[in-house]
Order: C-alpha cells, then structure tokens, then sequence
C-alpha cells in the first residue's frame, strides 16, 4: 500500500494543562536533555494498530501508549479526518508537542501525548541512569519464559495480599497464584472471556480472578493491599481518580508499555514501583508494529522490560538480573 500524502495543518493554540505528574515528568525531561546537551528529534512517523499508538521522532525516539477509540470502522481506512489529523503532527518537535492543543478527540489528544513523552524518556531509562538518580532498578530480556511465569514485580506481593488490578493491557499471569485475592476492574465484564467446565456439575470461570465493573471500583481499590494501575489509566481521564481510591494500600505500582516514563514524578506522587519497557530499536519495532500479526509478540521482540523501586520500599530485594544494555554497552547493574 502506497503511502498518503498529507497537507500540513497549524496547531499553534496553547493545550490545556497535562496531568500534574505528565506535566512535572515533561519539566524533569527538558532539565535531563538540557543537562546531557541532548537534542530530541521531532515526530516522524505514527503508529496505529487496535488498541495501541507509536510515535517515533527523527533521532530514533519511539514510545507506546493505549489507545481506545477513534479508529476507523475499516482499518486500513487511510482517507479519514482522524488519520489527515494525526498526519498534521508530522515534524513537531517532541518537546513541543505535550504543549500544543491538537485538533484531535481528548483521549486520542492524551494517547499521543503519552505516547511522546514514553519516546522523548528512553534515552534515560537504562539502569545505571536510574540507579544514578536514587532509585532500585533492574533490566531483563522481553519475553524471558521465567519472567513471564513470574513477574519481577510479584516478588513484592505477599501471600495474604488482596490484589486489584485497574485498566487495560495488564496480564495477570500467574498472580492469583501468589495473592490471596486478585480483583481486576473492566470496563465491560461482559467482555471478559469465560470458561465452562462440565461435569456431574457446571462450574464457570474465571474461578480465581474476580472481575468488577468500573462503578464497583472506589471499593475494590479501597480494600486492596496491592493496586497495580494500567498505563491506560494515564489516557482516560481517571488517573487521578484511582490514585485516590488506592491512598490505603500498601503498594501502588504503575504497569505497562505507556508506563515507559521517567519515574521521579511517579514516585512523588505516592507510587512504590513502576514496571514497564525500554525500546531499545526502533526500526525493527516499527517493522514488527507493522507486520506482525500478534501485537504482543511485535512489541516485544526489540524491548528491555525494567521494573523501578523506590529506595524507601525496604521490603524489596534485587533478583539480580543482568543483561547489557543494548545500546551503550552497559551492564545493567
């Protein structure tokens, strides 16, 4: 398919304020770049697929964020106002962009944005930088089979914990295997796929995974002991809000590829730990976003996924993780 030409639209008008803790992250990323004497790129390219958008910049930068909404009904339907909008932000610089009111939709507006600042927070996101600035940190291979069965992050789970999960795009893998109680809030639990098992009786599952709908969450958030927040949650207007109705827990951890941000601001903000991904080559994810017909496999195949810890958290312990750092050479301890 040939690519379409586009006519470049002025988006010149100040943006509405960015949530305080994407505002505070975006000052903490112009303070890094001034400081390193970095120059960020501008936007080259942006990517769609179901659920997910990509941003790549002119300096090999690239970030994801969720993104709900706002598709054409026929994908691919290149001839849209949605898409020659989303066209119209091709050569922003990506630190201008979280500044600027885009003539786009607010969540589709709050998806790229999201997804700008993940690209504009990569070149910070190895652990030797990390660990430089006060914080645990460790690195592993996206995709490793172990990590996989056993998130780095549920090393922090108890086995009495209540465990709530809010937002889209967490795997819950294994967790209810470490947790006493494991409580997921969906948009539509109708959606959530069921199981049947047949015998002298029917039982049906989830059996261990209890799904609420979204007004049932100031309770389910309220009497958990672990609340994992999607990177979703930074898009859809309820960040705030979940953080709020997490204030008695014990751990907040942010989870997700939207989560690919510095973490200062995070943790000011109360969150405990934050688990997520660094992309570490962008051409060869652009070419899997494209192609590859599992979006979970063509996300992950040019990853370093990072879980970031508090120093204060005097319960964790470092799993002693250590894999070079792809792009400097780096050992990530």
């Amino acid at each position: 398919m040939k690519d379409v030409p586009y006519e470049r639209c002025t988006v010149q008008e100040p943006a509405s304020r960015l949530l305080p803790v994407l505002e505070a992250t975006l000052n903490r990323l112009r303070q890094a770049y001034n400081k390193r004497q970095i120059q960020p790129g501008t936007i080259e390219r942006i990517y769609l697929r179901k659920g997910w958008i990509a941003v790549t910049g002119t300096n090999l930068e690239c970030g994801i964020a969720p993104c709900h909404g706002n598709f054409p009904e026929k994908m691919p339907d290149t001839d849209t106002p949605v898409l020659r909008q989303l066209q119209s932000l091709i050569g922003i610089p990506l630190l201008v962009l979280p500044d600027l009111k885009l003539p786009l939709s607010p969540r589709l507006d709050s998806s790229v944005k999201l997804a700008a600042l993940c690209a504009l927070s990569q070149p910070f996101l190895g652990c030797p930088t990390i660990r430089r600035s006060g914080w645990h940190a460790e690195c592993w291979r996206a995709g490793d089979p172990f990590i996989l069965d056993n998130p780095v992050f549920s090393r922090l789970i108890r086995p009495d914990d209540i465990v709530a999960v809010v937002g889209l795009g967490i795997g819950c893998r294994r967790l209810w295997e470490i947790c006493r109680e494991l409580h997921v809030i969906v948009p539509n639990p109708a959606l959530i796929s069921c199981s049947l098992g047949v015998g002298n009786t029917i039982s049906v599952g989830p059996t261990r995974i209890h799904c609420h709908a979204p007004e049932e969450q100031k309770e389910v958030l309220g009497n958990a002991d672990v609340v994992l927040i999607s990177s979703s949650i930074l898009a859809d207007g309820n960040f705030e809000q979940c953080l709020g109705e997490a204030k008695n827990a014990r751990l907040i951890g942010l989870v997700g590829p939207g989560a690919s941000l510095i973490p200062d601001a995070f943790f000011s903000q109360g969150f405990d730990f934050i688990q997520s991904c660094r992309i570490i080559d962008t051409q060869h994810f652009e070419d899997d976003f494209m192609n590859d017909p599992d979006p979970l496999v063509g996300f992950s195949g040019y990853q370093k996924q990072y879980l970031f810890v508090r120093k204060d958290r005097a319960d964790y312990r470092d799993s002693g993780t250590i894999y070079t750092d792809c792009q400097n050479g780096e050992l990530c301890r």
